[in-house]
């Protein structure tokens, strides 16, 4: 499998681009959920804002639940949810095939293991910002998550740095579906599996959530 970020170069904010990646690969060469055991206590928080809210009765992960469901269906195959995370990170591509992607992440290095990463187009980025800074705090009950489009108020020029002042530190909930994503590094392990060219790159997997539509974003606010 070729990594989508093949041909891009990424610009993080909170992030060092030479983290060093997991090295956790779909071949089992070490235990994913060995090495998610000792994250989930940082996650206590999480899990108890979600015993609260009413949109997490059917079902929530945490971010370290989301990367095991994404490890569990394996490279190729996604897992439908709905993922609460507290936005650590983020940042945007700067070219290639992904062009003017942006991404959100929970924890403040990206590539680090246990991350769980929100990737979206600079659209869904444009509506995002204006219902997170025309709604703001308002209209919130009991920490009910504010669903409200507010659609007003566009941006001139949505950028990573905008949005890391408006959504960083932000908890939010997400549906869509979590996959793996291929990331070529020189400093990560060769997958099982080779590219379309037929060749074995180093790298490594990470778990994602394409958001297609501002709308699968609500933010959780707290009293």
């Amino acid at each position: 499998m070729r990594s989508v970020f093949g041909a891009l170069v990424c610009l993080s904010v909170g992030t060092a681009l030479a983290a060093e990646p997991s090295d956790v690969t779909i071949d089992g060469a070490y235990a994913v959920e060995q090495r998610l055991a000792g994250l989930k206590e940082i996650e206590s928080g999480l899990v108890a804002a979600r015993e609260d809210l009413v949109e997490c009765m059917p079902g929530c992960l945490t971010p370290t639940e989301a990367v095991a469901l994404a490890f569990d269906a394996g490279a190729g195959k996604q897992r439908a949810g709905r993922f609460l995370l507290d936005v650590r990170s983020g940042g945007r591509s700067l070219f290639g095939n992904l062009n003017r992607l942006f991404f959100i992440n929970s924890k403040q290095d990206y590539a680090e293991f246990g991350t769980l990463t929100i990737a979206f187009s600079e659209d869904v980025l444009n509506d995002l910002l204006r219902r997170a800074r025309v709604c703001g705090g308002g209209d919130i009950v009991d920490g009910a998550i504010q669903v409200n489009g507010c659609r007003r108020q566009g941006l001139a020029d949505p950028n990573m740095f905008t949005m890391m002042q408006r959504l960083s530190g932000r908890r939010i909930l997400v549906e869509g579906d979590v996959r793996l994503q291929w990331i070529d590094s020189g400093s990560g392990l060769r997958p099982r599996e080779t590219n379309k060219r037929g060749e074995y790159e180093l790298g490594y997997y990470q778990p994602w959530v394409w958001v297609e539509s501002a709308d699968q974003i609500s933010f959780v606010y707290e009293d």
